[in-house]
């Protein structure tokens, strides 16, 4: 998870159904022609997780909306039971068993593979598909958790990766300083899939420089000095981080000079924290889609439309994009199955090949429950602006070490 998200959520006001559809989920009605398929969600909703599990368990119930309008999952209406584990480890395992004791044979869990564990081992131990609604590391999935784990996201291995073959590829920069936050798992992975693809591409001769940093590092003039006295100058600066940390340090590279292209991750999306970094430009990052009505498919920037609507809030970053696309994931394997039996679930979710959803192609295997190679948007802040730039395929993907 990217575990500092600078930004605010009204969890409580904006929910769609959360309450009522937890109050009513599992009792069914005397309408119903068969029982509901219920999905039981074990996520932060209130805490430190809620800007990260909120927004796609809004975006779920909305892709379940439109499935019941069209008489369901196998003619079986979609009802959800959420049990909100408060951000606190210690209730995920008992949020992910009352849930499932609810009749939940989907079960969702966060985003961040710590607090994702407890509830996933449950899903494990009573054979209940869990979906992490958008973890991205490694750490999550058949050969961590067990069989049934799964997650939309794509690896962050891949996020690295992408802005090493777009720097060296598209953009022909030979020479890169590499600053790398260390506090996450989340943001070494960045680096290390960046590190990984661009000493193949450019040699390790392309990096002329790195540093470390930790989210507590307030000033960074150390690392400024180090950037200035690399010899080449560097092309670009490729920046593993997360906000808000990230963007203070990235005003003060501005304000010192430093008026290279800034290549980052995808815990950059969202413009909420622009105003930090005032006509911020030459900043680039890779996201699951654009949030920012200009997304090249016209799918992604319906869902923007429909989710401002229902929600009465813009959608504030791209991860709000995997809660619709796991449901999209689950209905086609329960479709491929003719069922909602666990095992049969499992056995059509490895066997997807490029399957579409609204984040891209999704590919599983039985080893590697994240996908390993799925387009991603680049995006791009020009003059303070954030906004799409272009799609890009990786020629090589990761594997689940990197």
């Amino acid at each position: 998870m990217r575990r500092h998200l600078w930004l605010s959520i009204a969890v409580a006001g904006s929910l769609l159904f959360g309450g009522v559809v937890a109050a009513h989920a599992g009792s069914g009605s005397s309408k119903d022609t068969k029982k509901p398929i219920i999905i039981g969600a074990a996520i932060g909703i209130s805490g430190i997780l809620a800007p990260y599990d909120a927004p796609p368990y809004q975006g779920i119930q909305l892709e379940a909306n439109k499935i019941n309008a069209k008489g369901g999952l196998l003619g079986r209406p979609i009802k959800f039971v959420l049990r909100d584990m408060r951000s606190k480890m210690s209730e995920a395992s008992r949020a992910a068993q009352a849930v499932i004791d609810a009749g939940a044979t989907l079960l969702l869990v966060p985003c961040d593979p710590d607090f994702a564990a407890p509830g996933g081992i449950v899903g494990q131990s009573k054979g209940v598909v869990t979906f992490s609604i958008c973890e991205a590391s490694s750490r999550w999935g058949a050969k961590s958790i067990g069989p049934l784990a799964y997650t939309p996201s794509q690896i962050v291995f891949l996020e690295g990766y992408v802005m090493a073959e777009w720097a060296a590829l598209k953009k022909h920069w030979k020479k890169a300083f590499v600053v790398d936050e260390k506090s996450w798992s989340y943001t070494k992975d960045a680096c290390t899939g960046f590190q990984n693809r661009w000493n193949t591409l450019a040699g390790k001769q392309g990096t002329v420089g790195q540093d470390n940093l930790a989210y507590d590092d307030t000033s960074i003039a150390s690392t400024i000095t180090r950037i200035k006295s690399a010899k080449p100058s560097p092309d670009f600066i490729y920046l593993c981080s997360q906000t808000p940390e990230a963007a203070g340090w990235i005003r003060q590279m501005r304000a010192a000079g430093l008026n290279q292209p800034i290549l980052s991750d995808m815990a950059m999306d969202g413009n909420y924290w622009l105003g930090a970094v005032k006509g911020l430009s030459n900043f680039y990052y890779p996201a699951a889609g654009s949030v920012f009505g200009d997304d090249p498919d016209p799918a992604i920037n319906t869902f923007v439309k429909e989710f401002t609507a229902a929600t009465k809030s813009k959608p504030q970053t791209s991860y709000v994009l995997y809660g619709p696309a796991l449901l999209q994931i689950y209905a086609e394997a329960v479709k491929r199955a003719g069922t909602d039996d666990p095992a049969k679930v499992v056995k059509a979710l490895d066997s997807f090949k490029k399957v579409p959803t609204l984040v891209g192609q999704t590919t599983y295997t039985p080893d590697a429950h994240i996908v390993l190679d799925r387009p991603m948007r680049i995006m791009q802040v020009q003059n303070g602006k954030m906004g799409y730039l272009e799609t890009w395929t990786v020629k090589k993907a990761p594997t689940l070490n990197g």
